[in-house]
């Protein structure tokens, strides 16, 4: 949201509708002149909260409503009042004084009750005056004042939209960026424990002068794998997952785990829970191929296929 200090927005405003009734009070038998009292009571009710009270840009929707009935009330009580003292100099402040009010109302989102104001106000002055008051009551400036503070509603509102939007980009691009430095910490710590699991037997293999034996060859073979599983397996594997697809091997089954990064967003409880009935479903599996697989950007989170050679319909094929 745009911030702007109040004092710098409001001093001119408020210091304007401060002076424009001074000339008018000044007259003689302000005593006599009780409409026009009240009618400035409650032009400054409405008027000094309207320009020096609530946070934020802004004012309560109920504020508003107040300034629209102002602008109906002041001017039919200094009408009366001109008619009942016979003196049409009396309350030269009211057209100018309630386009301030309705500016205000404009410039602090309500544009239409400012609207609804200006044309109350012209129906008001025309009726009485004739067409003739929009040359001589100040009615041209009036609305120029109020077009004005709709146009700058417009702006400010434009404004923060637009602001709203940058951070929302902003946030969605740290959000990226720390999901980035997470998935990279995590990468290195996988390495670090897939390289702690491989270690031992790459050293023995190279220790080894003679050929190996058919055990460790096995074991070999089945290192081979799991190092495979972990690269591409990502943030799908887990110890449970882990222990089904050695069982598997041992069996001479072909497995391949393949992350696309369809449970990236899950935590590591709702993963174990994801998994949970994909490993009840694959203790039944003795033979064949199976591909446990988990798509981005699909409706499912994870897909399990298992075959067997020579077979035309898969012993398992689910997703979740």
């Amino acid at each position: 949201m745009i911030s702007v200090k109040r004092w710098a927005a409001t001093i001119i405003p408020f210091a304007l509708l401060v002076y424009l009734p001074i000339q008018s009070l000044l007259l003689p038998d302000l005593d006599a002149r009780n409409l026009e009292l009240l009618a400035l009571s409650i032009y400054f009710l409405v008027g000094t909260p309207t320009l020096l009270l609530y946070r934020g840009i802004r004012i309560p929707i109920w504020q508003a409503g107040l300034n629209l009935v102002a602008a109906i009330v002041i001017p039919a009580l200094i009408l009366l009042q001109r008619n009942a003292l016979a003196n049409e100099f009396i309350g030269g402040w009211e057209v100018m004084g309630i386009t301030v009010i309705l500016t205000a109302t404009a410039v602090r989102q309500h544009p239409r009750f400012a609207i609804a104001g200006l044309v109350i106000l012209f129906a008001q002055e025309i009726y009485a005056y004739g067409v003739i008051a929009l040359l001589t009551h100040g009615l041209a400036g009036a609305m120029v004042f109020v077009l004005a503070g709709l146009g700058i509603s417009r702006g400010i509102k434009t404004a923060n939209s637009a602001s709203d939007k940058f951070r929302v980009q902003q946030a969605a691009s740290l959000a990226g960026i720390a999901a980035l430095e997470a998935t990279q910490v995590e990468r290195q710590k996988r390495l670090k424990e897939v390289l702690s699991t491989a270690l031992p037997m790459l050293k023995k293999i190279a220790e080894s002068v003679e050929p190996l034996p058919n055990n460790l060859k096995e074991e070999t073979r089945l290192l081979e794998r799991s190092l495979r599983d972990e690269i591409r397996g990502r943030g799908l594997l887990t110890p449970e997952l882990r222990i089904e697809i050695e069982r598997l091997r041992k069996l001479g089954c072909e497995v391949a785990v393949l992350d696309e990064g369809g449970v990236d967003d899950l935590s590591e409880s709702q993963l174990h829970e994801l998994l949970k009935p994909a490993i009840a479903e694959l203790q039944k599996v003795l033979d064949g191929r199976v591909t446990i697989r988990s798509p981005k950007g699909e409706s499912f989170r994870l897909t399990v296929v298992a075959t067997i050679p020579g077979l035309a319909k898969p012993v398992l094929n689910f997703k979740l």
